[in-house]
């Protein structure tokens, strides 16, 4: 039931760090439909506002060039308030954590944590649907 799930979700995924990039995106391969990968928030932004109709989660780093990911989540929560977002952020404190977002997750990236936040940031928006 919830590979199937998984299987269907459309994922948005920002991260300047390469190697992170690579891994989270590989893992993430493995288990959702289509994942749009961007290398900072502008990048992201772009993405985002040409596929937001196929957009089920956004996941984002904060501390990137460009376009920092809370300008980037500002900027997506104006275009759909509802939009459920992960932060990824190596950060533990107000300026990279933010309450308006499903779930903020530490870096190193527990990748079965990752899994389940989705889970449950997506059963929050299937629910309401």
């Amino acid at each position: 039931m919830t590979d199937e799930f998984l299987k269907k979700l459309t994922v948005l995924y920002v991260e300047d760090e390469p190697q992170i990039m690579e891994l989270v995106t590989r893992f993430l391969k493995r288990r959702v439909a289509v994942v749009y990968g961007a290398y900072n928030g502008k990048e992201g932004l772009d993405i985002y506002i040409s596929n937001k109709s196929e957009i089920d989660l956004v996941i984002t780093d904060i501390q990137m060039p460009i376009m920092d990911g809370m300008t980037m989540i500002e900027e997506i929560l104006k275009q759909d308030d509802a939009q459920p977002i992960i932060i990824t952020t190596a950060y533990k404190d107000e300026a990279h954590t933010s309450d308006r977002v499903c779930r903020n997750i530490f870096k190193p990236i527990n990748l079965d944590h990752l899994s389940e936040s989705i889970l449950f940031c997506m059963g929050a928006r299937r629910d309401d649907s």
